[in-house]
């Protein structure tokens, strides 16, 4: 059963051909199957190089093609609306740090891909079973196979304000189309383009504009190229309008250009990690990354085999995920202790200290025990030390996150 997702990318998404240089932009360094590290922080736009699972690997040619493309698309972006471009995912590679490409062998052969519907959705389902299905991230995606449509350029779909989503690229689609232009059609597809309420709408087609065939999201492209393309033309329908639909311009997807950036420290005290749910943050060892202020993102700190998260400092507090908004600069400290802390027991004086539930030399972290002071007869409980310092009753309750190391005093009691 195909999902609401890709029905609407199916009917808002493809870019038609009316009938009638490749540049050393890419300063990364082989083939990567994942989604590296993100030096981006937020929600942005991975770019991926697919080809079927019988056709060659054109990974070499293809990931500088595909990055000057996504300069160009930004460059145009911002001589369009000069206060927002796409955010693009980027990594650090040996050569500096540049777009984050990856490269996926599809499962199925070439011949599995013919239809743009079909192959689309194939493709889309196909990235997430890879592990490209993040909620945070769009997908512009190039499939370099045969053509899986006559005159079909690219597809695209997704929803203005969850994903994943995706945008793909039929490079064999229509060659003389530039794939610059093609990729901005169908990246702003994969945003939410067309959004409902629009005033130009084509008749029969909801997924397009019709006022002019010089707007980027015109369903017929003549083979002009980007620079000659407009982000809505009037700025009456999708983007920077006045109107109360959806507006792609407020896209969370967008680096908003003017917005102030402010670094969030995370502090790890103990093993394990912390990251993020927004992408940007990953760390198994201190970290600061910068971010947009408004940004909002959750913390999750995780132990390892050998340690469990115990509380959170600073601007995060508690021992739950911690929900930011980055408005100034931040500093968060997870703390994290072993998963059995030592227990050391003692008393003075006649008497003894039990465990519930019953304690060894070990208990396990951050569980709940009760320690009872048992005194002999004729004795009494006088005072503990250590962890339940400060306590005259004959319980107490220590935290267990690190250790249990107390000692009760009893004295006898006087006969009057």
């Amino acid at each position: 059963m195909r999902s609401l997702l890709l029905v609407l990318a199916l009917a808002a998404g493809a870019l038609w051909v009316a009938p009638g240089a490749l540049a050393a932009g890419w300063c990364g360094s082989g083939e990567s199957s994942t989604d590296l590290a993100d030096a981006t922080t937020g929600r942005q736009v991975h770019a991926i190089w697919a080809v079927p699972a019988d056709a060659p690997d054109t990974f070499a040619a293809g990931a500088p093609k595909l990055a000057d493309d996504l300069a160009s698309i930004t460059s145009w972006w911002a001589g369009q609306d000069p206060t927002r471009v796409p955010r693009i995912d980027q990594a650090v590679f040996p050569g500096g740090v540049c777009a984050d490409i990856s490269f996926v062998r599809l499962p199925m052969p070439a011949a599995a891909y013919s239809g743009a519907d079909t192959a689309f959705g194939l493709v889309s389902n196909e990235l997430q079973t890879s592990g490209f299905g993040n909620a945070y991230k769009r997908y512009l995606v190039y499939f370099d196979g045969p053509s899986v449509e006559t005159n079909v350029c690219g597809t695209g779909g997704g929803e203005f304000d969850v994903g994943p989503a995706y945008a793909v690229v039929w490079l064999a689609g229509c060659p003389p189309v530039p794939t610059d232009a093609v990729a901005a059609h169908e990246l702003l597809h994969a945003l939410g383009a067309l959004p409902a309420g629009a005033p130009h709408a084509c008749p029969g087609d909801d997924g397009h504009p019709c006022d002019s065939p010089q707007d980027v999201l015109y369903p017929y492209s003549s083979g002009a190229p980007l620079a000659q393309l407009v982000l809505d033309y009037g700025h009456d329908d999708y983007y920077g309008h006045d109107g109360s639909w959806l507006d792609i311009q407020d896209s969370l997807w967008l680096h908003l250009l003017s917005a102030p950036v402010f670094p969030v420290a995370v502090t790890l005290d103990g093993a394990g990690s912390v990251s993020s749910d927004v992408p940007g943050i990953a760390c198994t060892a201190a970290c600061t990354t910068q971010w947009d202020g408004g940004s909002q993102l959750e913390l999750t700190a995780t132990g390892t085999a050998g340690s469990r998260f115990v509380r959170w400092t600073g601007a995060c507090s508690g021992r739950f995920a911690c929900d930011l908004a980055v408005s100034a600069a931040s500093a968060a400290t997870a703390s994290f202790g072993p998963l059995r802390v030592p227990v050391s027991l003692g008393a003075r004086g006649r008497g003894t200290v039990r465990c519930t539930p019953s304690c060894g030399a070990t208990f396990p972290a951050g569980k709940p025990l009760v320690l009872v002071a048992v005194p002999a007869k004729g004795w009494r409980v006088v005072s503990w030390s250590g962890d339940c310092a400060g306590r005259r009753s004959r319980t107490c309750r220590p935290a267990t996150d690190y250790h249990v190391a107390t000692r009760v005093t009893f004295a006898r009691i006087r006969k009057r």
